[in-house]
């Protein structure tokens, strides 16, 4: 067969795929997608089978028309409506991420961004998906350094819209999170900076806003000796200790309890602290005399209270599975006068 003959047959089979079967249109071939597209706000919805340009650019694709004719350039803006369907290897790999699979996800993520890597210039493409995607794995792992490779490897950066641009921005930061104080002034401007820009981003995901309180919350940390964290925090300390804590909290409310690897140690790492504050262990020498009631909660300082409490939801809610003493002791100081009431009312 001549070569001209093997290049006819190919571009054949490729403009025949819309005139494929229900089953095999659910599942297109590597170098195919699916969109649904719409020419004007009066016209119909259809589908269509596209290829990837021979470069990536914004808004560029390859539309295939019926049998016989060739592949037609086409733009993005050109439709009203242009929605590409999501493919079942990323429907795969977006279901083991929501059942937690982390470690699967990600190795399905990565062939599913390298599979369509050359339609990462369409909005919603499975390939900047999935490796926005993949962020998201690597910062639940808590893989600190998988996490800042990936986002400093992003694939066409330059394409982004801004929400997902800060996504990027956001990991990048996340991923530089250590423990080290000599790193902590940079890396809490940097952080602040972040969620200063953040706020003026339209559609900023609550992620986004969980990784930056968390990587500030860990700069403002790393200002705490660990010797304090044990014997309790000096004066000198104080303020930033309770700047952390408030960081800390902030990205737990930001997650609205989805995904809680991140917020948890967050929750654990402000509970340490509020452990550690002046004042809290002598009340706790004191609690342990007596029944802890209203008149005693209320004495209570605020910090003995708020760690209490932060101990109370990671032990009975959020990571019964935690060891750690010290939460073990701050639950036995719980106290909720209502459920307190219930009890006295039975």
């Amino acid at each position: 067969m001549k070569i001209k003959h093997v290049f006819v047959l190919l571009s054949g089979l490729l403009v025949a795929l819309p005139q494929l079967t229900a089953q095999e249109q659910q599942t297109p071939a590597p170098t195919t997608l699916v969109a649904q597209v719409q020419s004007s706000s009066k016209g119909k919805v259809h589908r269509m089978r596209i290829m990837a340009p021979p470069t990536v650019a914004k808004g560029a694709f390859v539309r295939v028309v019926s049998a016989g004719d060739p592949p037609v350039p086409d733009q993005a803006k050109n439709y009203k409506l242009f929605f590409i369907e999501t493919p079942d290897d990323l429907a795969s790999a977006l279901r083991a991420y929501s059942n937690d699979e982390l470690s699967t996800a990600k190795r399905q993520l990565g062939r599913v961004r390298a599979t369509y890597a050359g339609f990462a210039g369409l909005p919603n493409n499975p390939a900047t998906m999935a490796a926005l995607m993949e962020l998201s794995c690597n910062a639940r792992a808590m893989d600190w350094a998988g996490l800042s490779a990936a986002a400093a490897e992003f694939p066409s950066p330059k394409l982004l819209e801004a929400p997902e641009r800060a996504k990027v921005e956001a990991a990048a930061i996340l991923g530089k999170v250590s423990d080290d104080p000599a790193t902590a002034e940079a890396r809490q401007k940097e952080a602040e900076q972040a969620i200063a820009s953040a706020a003026k981003t339209p559609s900023t995901t609550s992620e986004v806003y969980t990784w930056l309180k968390y990587a500030l919350g860990r700069a403002l940390a790393s200002n705490i000796p660990a010797a304090e964290l044990q014997k309790g925090i000096g004066a000198e300390h104080e303020k930033v200790a309770s700047l952390a804590v408030d960081a800390y909290c902030e990205a737990v409310a930001s997650s609205h309890g989805r995904f809680m690897e991140i917020p948890v140690d967050a929750m654990h790492r402000a509970f340490q602290i509020l452990w550690a504050m002046p004042g809290v262990k002598s009340y706790m020498s004191k609690a342990k005399k007596v029944k802890m009631g209203k008149k005693a909660w209320e004495e209570a300082p605020y910090n003995f209270r708020d760690a209490v409490a932060l101990a109370y939801l990671l032990r009975n809610v959020y990571a019964p599975q935690l060891k750690d003493e010290a939460i073990s002791t701050a639950c036995s100081f719980y106290f909720n006068e209502q459920l307190g009431s219930k009890k006295a009312a039975k």
